[in-house]
């Protein structure tokens, strides 16, 4: 099967507000990754790459996007527009108290009001643990609304605290039993500890990096690792390109239904699409 031409859901995307994407483009250059953060680009290579949906993530960055709220009425107004080709999921700050009094409420008013789908937490971004305290009320708030929640999981920070460290997460994830998590980027270096903690793993951004440092063979060994049943498809475009991801899966030995459920089946169940 040639991962370019099979149904995929992309777990994983960011498309930019175009103010945002100009920006990038002012100071990096027209060729820049995120010059490529635009929908309209980005919907010619979901019809391209038969993309059947994608799931707009934020990255908890107020320079990247906008606050909380804005960056949720942003990507809502994406997926009422294109209702059939996206999701997405909520965005969070950390404005002081914020995180603590007001976070829960904006989650619930993007889930209710605004469509999304479920909860990003990107820990570096907001500057605190993955395990922080600080947020059990969203968390709360999540289960309360029963909707998955997406850690970012760093692809490549080693050999200092890592505050979106794999067992950090996997401690929410023994707190809250009752949340779906999905690990972004299966762990980055840690993967190990994803493997022996975190339940879900998307292989966004990451699999250019573990074949990059191990090659094809030890990362097909990494995937078998975690197996398709826990395995999620994602790129993290712009990122990562659908074309170098097509052409590592391809050399991966799974087979016909192990395939079906990393590029589709699994977040599908998730999402309840």
């Amino acid at each position: 099967m040639d991962w370019n031409k099979i149904r995929k859901i992309d777990g994983h995307i960011h498309i930019l507000p175009e103010n945002k994407r100009l920006e990038f483009i002012k100071y990096q250059g027209e060729e820049c990754i995120w010059a490529k953060a635009d929908i309209e680009t980005y919907v010619d290579l979901m019809d391209k790459y038969n993309i059947k949906k994608a799931i707009l993530q934020p990255t908890n960055d107020m320079y990247m996007y906008y606050s909380a709220r804005e960056t949720n009425e942003f990507h809502s107004k994406i997926i009422k527009e294109y209702p059939d080709r996206f999701m997405a999921f909520a965005d969070i700050n950390m404005n002081g108290s914020y995180i603590l009094d007001g976070a829960p409420y904006e989650l619930d008013y993007a889930i209710k009001e605004l469509g999304l789908h479920g909860l990003k937490i990107h820990p570096n971004n907001l500057g605190i643990d993955a395990d922080d305290l600080r947020l059990v009320p969203v968390l709360r708030k999540a289960a309360e609304l029963d909707i998955p929640v997406m850690y970012h999981s760093n692809p490549c920070k080693t050999g200092f605290h890592d505050s979106c460290a794999p067992d950090k997460i996997n401690k929410m994830i023994k707190v809250f039993p009752d949340i779906t998590f999905i690990t972004a980027h299966m762990g980055g270096m840690k993967y190990l500890d994803a493997f022996s903690g975190c339940t879900w793993v998307d292989i966004s951004f990451i699999l250019p990096e573990l074949v990059m440092l191990y090659g094809i063979k030890q990362t097909n060994r990494i995937l078998r690792m975690f197996g398709a049943d826990r395995l999620i498809f994602g790129t993290d475009y712009p990122e990562c390109d659908y074309k170098s991801y097509g052409s590592i899966l391809n050399q991966m030995d799974f087979n016909e239904e192990e395939i079906e459920k990393i590029s589709y089946g699994n977040i599908a169940s998730i999402m309840n699409i």
